[in-house]
């Protein structure tokens, strides 16, 4: 589950040492098969001194034949420096600090606003767009990598990262294992709407009221329930095995499609839906995996025709939104 985005600033180029010139969105650091670029934040609202905190985005891509886990982030200009995390439930936005952050290998995570960010708190100075902020980035397998960020205008930061939400009429691309042996792609449901949502099968709450949600809208549709595709694809994979996926998905209607599939093969289906999620644990100490809540349409042309926020996916909403799209 994902919120909106918080305030987000980074540190000037006076703290950082040294000009501003050079750091851009376009800049690339690289280390021991990691590679880590569009490194930027937003320039900061009107807020006190004191109260300032950063939250800074990018892009980690690794390159190695093993997974790595970024583990820390250390910055001489601010007091604390954590990775966190940005969920909302109920309609409250929260933020939780992470353990560690996942980059399979050969594959890329995206740190982007509503989900995984660099918390940097403490700040000295008020930066402004322009500015650059240093870091070093501790991962367990590559070791230490310094980057520096640039600040950039709130309205520039979605560009600047390359992570603008997938808008509707976008083609989108989805291939991942099923649980009956077979691949499930996208591209061969042209002509069929597909609905689509991302989730876990010890998901405590919002996975199994969406798929229910489904199933009764299934209903609601009637004879035109045959032009539709329901699909469930998991975001916890080491759990998740494609069978496993594929018999919860079907706990709610035999109809419905469950998916699973390597690290690296989720993460590029979470890229291409603009879809976020972590691993962390609630206060018992169980695992909790968070994640983007919402549903997503696809028309028979195989692009995006409906995105319907978690907080808006009930029954009436999702019925309507299939309904539209299987009449287009």
């Amino acid at each position: 589950m994902i919120g909106r985005e918080v305030t987000v600033v980074a540190v000037t180029c006076l703290l950082a040492g040294g000009g501003c010139g050079g750091a851009g969105p376009g800049e690339t650091f690289a280390g021991n098969g990691i590679v880590v670029s569009r490194v930027v934040a937003a320039a900061p609202v009107a807020v006190a001194a004191a109260d300032i905190s950063v939250a800074v985005y990018m892009t980690i891509s690794n390159q190695r034949d093993a997974a790595d886990t970024l583990r820390s982030v250390e910055s001489p200009f601010a007091a604390s420096a954590r990775l966190h995390g940005e969920m909302t439930s109920g309609g409250m936005t929260a933020m939780m600090p992470l353990a560690g952050i996942a980059v399979p290998a050969h594959g890329t995570v995206r740190l982007a606003p509503g989900g995984m960010h660099v918390m940097l708190e403490g700040l000295q100075r008020r930066p402004s767009a322009g500015d650059s902020i240093r870091l070093v980035l501790v991962f367990r397998g590559a070791g230490r990598l310094a980057v520096r960020a640039r600040v950039v205008e709130y309205a520039d930061l979605q560009r600047s990262l390359g992570a603008a939400p997938a808008p509707e009429g976008q083609a989108l691309s989805l291939r991942l294992a099923r649980g009956d042996g077979g691949v499930f792609d996208l591209a061969g449901e042209r002509g069929r709407v597909v609905v689509v949502f991302f989730g876990y099968t010890h998901c405590p709450d919002l996975c199994p009221l969406t798929l229910a949600n489904f199933a009764w809208a299934r209903r609601r549709l009637g004879a035109r329930a045959g032009q539709v595709r329901f699909v469930f694809v998991t975001v916890d994979p080491r759990r998740d095995s494609p069978s496993v996926a594929m018999a919860y998905a079907r706990q709610f209607d035999s109809s419905f499609v469950g998916l699973s599939g390597d690290s690296a093969s989720l993460a590029a289906a979470q890229q291409a839906f603009h879809v976020a999620s972590w691993v962390t644990r609630d206060s018992a100490g169980n695992v909790v995996v968070a994640h983007s809540a919402s549903v997503f349409v696809i028309g028979r042309d195989g692009a995006l025709a409906r995105v319907i926020p978690h907080a808006e996916a009930d029954v009436d909403r999702i019925t309507a939104a299939v309904a539209d799209a299987i009449a287009s």
